[in-house]
This record gives C-alpha cells, structure tokens and sequence, in this order.
C-alpha cells in the first residue's frame, strides 16, 4: 500500500560508481571513521599493542642466542645447553604472549564489527520509502555481511599486524645498524622498489575490489529477487532466464576478482624476489667478510636472521597496503550508504504528537517524486475525527500517494497537512506513527510465529489484549486449528496460510494497535465467500471509532464509508455521500455505471473494483 511509484529516479552512493572514487587513496577521514568504531575498545588495543610490544622484543632476542651458540656453546657443552633453554623459554613466553594478544584483538575485531553492522541497520530502518524504491534487497544486505566482513579483517588484524611489523622493521634496522652498517645499507637497497610497488598495485587493487563488491552485491540482489518471486520465475518457466541474469553479474564479479588476483599474483613475488635478492647479496657480501676474519659465522647468521626481520616486514607492509586498500573499498561502499540522508526526517526542535482525535487536514498540498511530473495538485480538504472516508478513482489519481503523506512516508512539496492542527512536519515522525494503523493490500506477514505477527501491531500487549484482538478479526478459529496455534510459524512472507488468513492477521494486527487513525488499502485479492465475510465483517470493527482513510476496492465499502473522495489527475474531481455523488452524474456515477450497472459478472457479489474501472479520459497514469 506505501509505495510510492511514480517516475522519478533519484541518485545514492554505494551502488556501482556511486560514493567515493574507487582509485583515490585512503583519506584520513576514511580512516577516523573506522577508528571512530573502534574507539570505545582502545583499552583492549592498548594491551594488544604492550603485547606486541613484548612480542617484538622477544623476538629480536633469539638471533642473538643463535649467534652465541654458533660462536660459544660449540666450543662449551655446558653453556649449549643453557642458552637453548633459555631460548626454549623465550620462545615459550613469546607463543603466549601472541595467544593472548591475538585473542583480544579478535574479540575487540568482532566487536567492532558488531557495532558497525548494527549502526548500518539502525540507518536503514532511518531511510525514506523512496531510497528503497531504488535498491534491491540484496543488495542492501551486501553492506551488512560481505563489505563489513572486508573490514573486519583490518580491524581485527591489520591494525595491529601493520604496528607489529613497524616496530619490527625499525627494532631490526635498529640492531643491523649496530652489528653490521655495511651489510645493513645493502639490506635497504630494496626497500624504496619494494614500497613503491606496494603503493601503486595497491591502488590498483582497492578500484578493482570495489568494483567487485559492487557486482556482488548485484548479484545477491538479482539472486535474492528470483528466489523471493520463485512462484511467478517457475510459472513463466524463465529459470534459464534468471539463472543468466544471475550469471551475468557473477562473471562481473568473477572476472573483477581474477583480475584483483592477476595485480597479486605479479606483486608478491616480486616483492618475494626482491627480497631474496637482497639476502644473496648480503650472504655473499658477508661471506667474503666472514673469510677476511672482520666478522664470525655466529654475526653472519644472526644478521641474516635479523634482516628477515626486516625485509619480512616491508614485503608484508607491501601486502597489506593491499588488503587495506580493499577493505577501504568496503569502506567506501559502506560510508556512502551511511552517508545518504532520509528525505523525510524530524526538524530541528520537533516537538512529540500528543494524544489526537484524528481530524486530519490538506491544505492546498501539492507532490511531486524528484523532477517527475506533478502527482498531486491544490488538495485542499478535511477528514473528520472518527469518520471513515473512501478514496475512489482510476488507477493512478493519487490515491496511494495522498495515504502516503498521512503517514508521513513522504513530504509535500507545497503547502501543508495536520492532524488537530498540528503540522505534520513540525513533530517527530515516530509520535506520529505510533498513532497510525496500517492495513495494505496485500497482507505482509513475517517469517515468525503467528503469535509474533499479531504482536507486532504493540510490543507489550497482554495475551489478553492480543486474544480479544484476534477475536475481533475473526482469527480465532482458523488460528485454533494450527498445528501450535498462536506459536505457529507462518513462514515467508505468511505463505502457510491462506490470503483470507493472512488478511485476518494483519487486521488483528491492526486492532491490537489501537491508533486513532486508521490507513486502510482493502483488499482485491479473489476469496471464498466464507472468507470475504469474516474479512469484511472484521473490517467494520477495526473501522468503528477511527479515522479511517480507505483505498476502496468494493462497492459495499463505498456505499458504507461517510464520505467519498474522487480522486483524478492528482485533483479531487468531487467529493460527498454515494447517494450525492451518484446524483450529480460526475465521474463517480460513469465510474459506477461502467463497473456496477453495466457489469453483472458474477465478481460484482464480492466487491468488484472501482480501482480497475477504466472509461476514455485518456489520463496518464501517476501514483
């Protein structure tokens, strides 16, 4: 019943191309925005980074014992055997140390993610109806499991393993500085190559990998529509043809990701070789040093374990340029999506909606989506607290629309609407709603119990007041024969359960709300006549008492409602009682004459559409 259709097509980052340019580097904002989920841990970081600290130093230790079992415990048995246990020890200290370290990090890592997960949900739930008229679902649902997953693995590890290998590079330089500075400025003749390839492939690779994510999630999108209208796929036989659609994003996708691995393949081992080149150069350097008698096999051996440590540290830095520069393509995609603002939000200073009647009133209101064509034009009316009034017209008048900024899921682009005299736009948006009860067209159940459906209608209902509910909306029956009764799952989208059940359900739903107003799309879907009575009858309950503002599809709601709209080309043509309408021979009695009169299909005993009638007016169809 909310949607808002109509032409309009608006832009928002994270789709492909949208957000921020995938080739551009890192910034420090992009950067303070991930810390700013990190933030409330950073005293888990900083044990994680004494740790490493602890880590490092320990690790730079073992050379040094290598070099004086080379030099000294092969000459003294007794002193061999002392400096391997101490260096079993060390060794010892240091795999306990990594364990708890890598621990916290991952708690803090999973956390983290946790956090930005729900933040993404939380925005979400925030977004107008328009943003999701132009996202797929899962699409939207790629943010929240595979982008935040290619972050996760920098938060959880990167930071710390980027920090580790820092104060290993500068604690090894530190040492080979002191022990050999010849053969440590041969150690660094690599580096500058080393950094520079890491630098521009990693740039490379974050354009690449955001394109991928953007595929991806389109394929997930185009995967999770298929399967959610598999019925309509199979009985229009056009698997093969959602099964291309499918492939075609996943070759995208598949040819993004050969392509991200193709820049890998190249840049690892060249830093690999790179780095092996240094050590032969070293080891023959060195060698010839070790033959001359200006250094011992011992220093020989622990140099070059201590330049591990440091050409270890630059090819890793290198790599994880890249990872970093794809898990900020993740980034990317998910700032945009945080970064887009709802089109209806509370103004500054939004006061909260009292307790209301539900006198609801247009005042010269206009609307228009985006740029489109001008939906509805100079609505200037009133629907009375309590009354309940029926809006009628050809497909596409406006009707939906005009429900629509009742509810506030839209704004209008000129002129005003209050309910008890307040202006809609001037208290919160969630005030209003919670005196809002909505029944669409189509019955939308989730894939929970039947209990946790009608709930839904208020959190904190008694079993009482869900009973009576469910009573009043003629659900008591069906729902007693269900194999669990209330605690029975209804499956997606409710599909368990018949369309007159499920349209029993969202009534009861309804009920149990209990809002002054009421905003009602009855139903064309074809039911039994068993079913269209209850439904029907449990209609007229929910209806007593409340503001009612009805799309109406049967004759017998509009003869019954107190008053009728006449809505065509965005403009109310007339408006008053059935009996008034039909008198003054305006568009609502050729409606009714095409449709009641003239039709006498056996469809008109159970309500036929005013919604469908069609004469030669040759106006264009809008929302």
């Amino acid at each position: 019943m909310m949607g808002g259709g109509g032409g309009h097509r608006l832009m928002f980052g994270g789709g492909r191309g949208g957000g921020r340019e995938g080739g551009r580097r890192p910034s420090l904002q992009t950067y303070r925005r991930l810390l700013h989920f990190v933030a409330p841990y950073r005293l888990n970081l900083v044990l994680a980074a004494v740790l490493l600290l602890v880590s490092t130093a320990l690790g730079l230790v073992w050379p040094q014992v290598v070099q004086r079992v080379l030099d000294l415990g092969l000459k003294d048995a007794g002193l061999l055997d002392t400096l391997i246990a101490g260096l079993v020890v060390v060794l010892l200290v240091r795999a306990v140390v990594d364990g708890v370290r890598q621990f916290v990090m991952a708690w803090t890592g999973e956390k983290v993610i946790f956090d930005l997960r729900m933040t993404i949900v939380r925005h979400l739930q925030t977004l107008s109806l328009s943003f999701f008229h132009h996202r797929k679902t899962g699409e939207l649902m790629s943010h929240v499991t595979s982008d935040a997953s290619v972050v996760h693995g920098v938060v959880t590890q990167t930071i710390l393993s980027v920090l580790g290998q820092v104060l290993q590079l500068v604690g090894g330089l530190a040492v080979i500085f002191v022990m050999n500075w010849k053969l440590a400025l041969l150690t660094l003749v690599v580096a500058p190559p080393i950094g520079i390839l890491g630098q521009r492939m990693g740039n490379r690779i974050r354009t690449i990998s955001r394109q991928a994510q953007d595929a991806q999630g389109e394929a997930v999108g185009v995967l999770q529509e298929a399967i959610a209208e598999m019925r309509i796929v199979q009985a229009f036989t056009r698997e093969d043809y959602e099964a291309a659609r499918f492939h075609e994003k996943l070759a995208f996708t598949f040819a993004k990701s050969i392509e991200r691995a193709r820049i890998g393949a190249t840049m690892f081992p060249l830093i690999g070789f790179l780095a092996f080149a240094s050590s032969i150069v070293v080891l023959w350097y060195g060698g010839h040093q070790v033959a001359q008698g200006e250094s011992t096999p011992g220093q020989l051996v622990a140099f070059l374990l201590y330049m591990g440590m440091v050409s270890g540290p630059v090819g890793g830095l290198a790599g994880q340029w890249a990872q970093i520069q794809e898990a900020f393509g993740a980034a990317d995609r998910l700032f945009a999506l945080l970064d887009t603002k709802p089109e209806v939000q509370d103004r500054p200073g939004a006061s909260t909606l009292p307790a209301v009647r539900g006198a609801i009133h247009f005042e010269r209101v206009a609307f228009r989506y985006g740029d489109g064509p001008q939906v509805l034009s100079a609505i200037d009316t009133s629907f009375a607290a309590g009354r309940t009034t029926a809006l009628v017209g050809l497909s596409g008048a406006g009707k939906t629309t005009l429900m629509n900024l009742v509810g506030r899921f839209f704004d209008p682009t000129a002129g005003r609407v209050t309910i008890d005299g307040h202006d809609l736009r001037e208290v919160t948006i969630r005030s209003l709603r919670e005196q809002i009860a909505v029944v669409p067209q189509e019955p939308i159940l989730f894939a929970a119990s039947v209990r946790e459906n009608i709930l839904y209608g208020r959190l904190d209902a008694s079993d009482t007041a869900l009973a009576a509910a469910a009573e009043a909306a003629n659900a008591t029956e069906f729902i007693a024969k269900l194999a669990r009764g209330l605690d029975t799952i209804v499956g997606e989208r409710g599909v368990r359960l018949s369309v007159g059940q499920r349209q029993r359900i969202s009534i009861a739903r309804a009920i149990l709300r209990d809002a002054p107003v009421l905003l009602l799309d009855e139903a064309t879907s074809s039911l039994d006549n068993e079913s269209e009575y209850l439904v029907q009858q449990a209609l007229d309950r929910l209806m007593r008492g409340r503001t009612t503002l009805v799309i109406a599809h049967r004759l017998t709601t509009v003869e019954r409602a107190d008053r009728i709209i006449v809505l065509d080309q965005g403009r109310i043509a007339e408006e008053g009682t059935h009996a008034e309408l039909l008198v003054n021979g305006g568009l609502y009695a050729r409606l009714y004459e095409r449709r009641f009169v003239t039709d006498l299909s056996p469809a008109t005993e159970s309500g036929p559409s005013l919604v469908d009638a069609r004469i030669s007016r040759g106006s264009a169809p809008v929302r």
